[in-house]
Formats: structure tokens, C-alpha cells, sequence
């Protein structure tokens, strides 16, 4: 048997009150420690293949109109209407966001 390579690196992990509650109540569950309880959860899992072929461009132009139809949205929260310039640039962000999905569906294929 080969011996063991020791543990020297620590990692964090970012979880709110549920999660970290979730966890700690498996390791317990499980009888064993949190470390080993990660370790296994995260080395055993096969992740989903990264999806290499999106159009990065597009994605990109995809949150730009999500952020523009947030500052009209936000506008129109304020103010209680959308004036016809706001409708303007909500029909000219409709078309380009129909335009990038349509090229990151493209991309896919």
C-alpha cells in the first residue's frame, strides 16, 4: 500500500447559513469529517462539459442589452412610465437580443 500524501493545502468555500448547516448535518449523517466529506463530494462528481463552442461575442452582447433594459426598467420603476425614447430602445433591444440568441444557437450547432 502506498502511503499517504499529506494534506497541506486549505481551500475556502463561500456558503450561507442553509448550506453550511446542510453540510455539517451530512458529515455527521455520514460519520465522517467535513473535509472528507468534500473532498469526496467535489472529486466525484463529473461535471457537464464546458459548452467551448458559444460565441463569446454574443454573450457578450447579450449582458450589455441586460444592463440596458435594467436602466430602463429601473427608469420606468422610478418614474411610474417609459417615455416613447424608452419604448424606442426597448423595441431597437428586443431585435438585438432576438440577433444574440440567435447567433449563440448558432454557435452551438
Amino acid at each position: 500500500m502506498a502511503p499517504k500524501s499529506p494534506r497541506l493545502h486549505r481551500m475556502e468555500v463561500r456558503l450561507n447559513d442553509r448550506e453550511r448547516t446542510e453540510i455539517e448535518r451530512r458529515a455527521r449523517a455520514g460519520g465522517v469529517t467535513l473535509s472528507r466529506l468534500v473532498r469526496h463530494a467535489a472529486l466525484s462528481v463529473k461535471l457537464p462539459a464546458r459548452r467551448a463552442n458559444i460565441d463569446a461575442e454574443a454573450v457578450a452582447a447579450l449582458n450589455r442589452i441586460g444592463c440596458n433594459l435594467n436602466q430602463i426598467a429601473r427608469a420606468g420603476n422610478i418614474s411610474k412610465s417609459l417615455s416613447a425614447a424608452d419604448l424606442r430602445k426597448l423595441s431597437i433591444l428586443r431585435s438585438a437580443i432576438a440577433d444574440a440568441v440567435n447567433a449563440i444557437q448558432g454557435a452551438e450547432k
